[in-house]
């Protein structure tokens, strides 16, 4: 599979912004609660392991399993939102996903807690990698890694708005007089049913059914997507199973397993690390305090997300618009309790959460270059399936390495040292494709 050439593709940047901003603020909440109801057992655990006695380590299994639940059925669900459109298989995903995070709110035990986050999973599984297939749909590379950086401003949005309002609703509301975790799990899952209505009534599959769209203004967007679409198939493996077995596809799996671990222990970890300052720094902290200290990475990180979107939308697409924040997000990590204070640890976690999250729109533009039709759904859904392994793996590592170490320093490391491979290997993915792509260009006949 080669490298493709850089085909021109233009579009009136005029259509691309009333594609952009007519797409992303639905993406965009959609985006923000399926975050918010993913980590906000993060913030849970602040009382809940407590109360249902959990251990570190359980608490990990417990938030890894629902990474189990969502590997098993990832490309068949992208499949499925290939075959019957976004419209309905989004609204499936959001109403059940929905369902599913409000009962935890009923757990009363370690095997419930790891049943239902196995179950949130299962009912998850599909609408990150959704998403990606959706905006090829609608928008060609350069446009589109705009529109992604917008979408991957909802990862920090949801853990900047998240920590507090979950916090806040665990310490002053009170639903059916549960402990303040409970409130927060079953009112944090209402807003995707809420949003699977929405969904069904709003959401277009495709360009042709956009009535917002003039008629010349669909006819250059589907020109445009049919340049980009016919340049993939050329470098495409054909059909879905030869997708699941080719080795590039396989290497961008490991790359994004890598950066998902800074996600994954960002999004879990944070709030118990910063409680632990109190015995690390003699601080004390309330936990709506906690999580006004835990928003301030996610809140800097959003604003260069979009920065680095807007940069790489100037630019053309690299693997060092993967690298470079990627390699940073590990370094930082890798020093961050090793400080001596609490502002200098949350400075550490701020420029790993930068590094976490630039590098994300940038990664997802790559893999298409090499995609298309069944091919795109199930490459897609294949690399999110080995990147959210870090999910399932991660948080019970950590906790694992906690109960073992009395501290976060090793789990910290481990992750460092999986982001820093993945700005290696990403970019030797792109030069090995660039030296086959001069190979095949190469006049017959030339010297070996």
């Amino acid at each position: 599979m080669s490298e493709p050439a850089n085909t021109a593709v233009h579009l009136d940047p005029a259509i691309a912004r009333k594609v952009i901003w007519r797409l992303a603020p639905l993406l965009i909440l959609l985006y923000v609660v399926n975050q918010m109801d993913r980590a906000n057992v993060g913030y849970a655990a602040l009382t809940m392991n407590h109360e249902l006695g959990l251990s570190a380590s359980q608490f990990g299994l417990a938030a890894g399993l629902f990474y189990a639940g969502y590997i098993l059925v990832a490309v068949p669900s992208n499949l499925m939102l290939a075959r019957f459109g976004a419209r309905l298989w989004m609204t499936r995903i959001l109403v059940s996903w929905g369902v599913v995070a409000s009962l935890t709110a009923f757990v009363d035990s370690a095997r419930m807690l790891y049943l239902l986050r196995f179950l949130l999973g299962v009912a998850e599984s599909g609408f990150f990698p959704g998403m990606i297939l959706y905006v090829t749909f609608w928008l060609p590379r350069q446009e589109r890694v705009w529109l992604m950086s917008l979408l991957f401003l909802s990862i920090p949005l949801s853990n900047m708005l998240g920590a507090p309002l979950s916090t806040y609703v665990m310490e002053h509301v009170r639903v059916f007089g549960w402990s303040g975790w409970r409130a927060m799990l079953f009112l944090e899952g209402l807003p995707a049913i809420a949003l699977g209505v929405v969904t069904a009534i709003v959401m277009k599959n495709r360009p042709e059914e956009a009535t917002w769209l003039s008629a010349a203004e669909r006819d250059q967007l589907n020109r445009a997507l049919a340049v980009e679409r016919a340049e993939a198939q050329r470098h495409s493996p054909q059909g879905a199973w030869r997708t699941l077995a080719d080795r590039r596809i396989l290497t961008f799996g490991l790359v994004y397993f890598g950066i998902n671990s800074g996600v994954v222990a960002l999004s879990f970890f944070l709030p118990q690390i910063v409680a632990g300052f109190s015995q690390m720094f003699a601080v004390k902290y309330s936990v709506f305090q906690i999580g006004l200290i835990t928003a301030v990475p996610f809140a800097v990180s959003a604003v260069t997300i979009v920065s680095w979107g807007h940069y790489a939308r100037r630019t053309t697409v690299s693997a060092w618009h993967v690298a470079i924040p990627a390699a940073i997000g590990g370094l930082s990590f890798a020093a961050a309790l090793f400080l001596s204070s609490p502002y200098e640890v949350m400075f550490a976690f701020t420029l790993g959460a930068v590094g976490i999250y630039t590098p994300h729109a940038s990664f997802w533009q790559l893999p298409p270059r090499y995609l298309s039709g069944a091919a795109a759904a199930a490459g897609i859904g294949l690399i999110n399936t080995i990147g959210t392994l870090a999910g399932f793996l991660g948080p019970y590592a950590t906790g694992w390495l906690r109960d073992i170490t009395g501290s976060y320093q090793a789990p910290m490391l481990l992750v460092a040292a999986l982001m820093c491979l993945s700005a290696v290997v990403v970019v030797l993915i792109e030069r090995s494709a660039r030296t086959i792509s001069q190979l095949d260009t190469r006049p017959s006949g030339s010297a070996s």
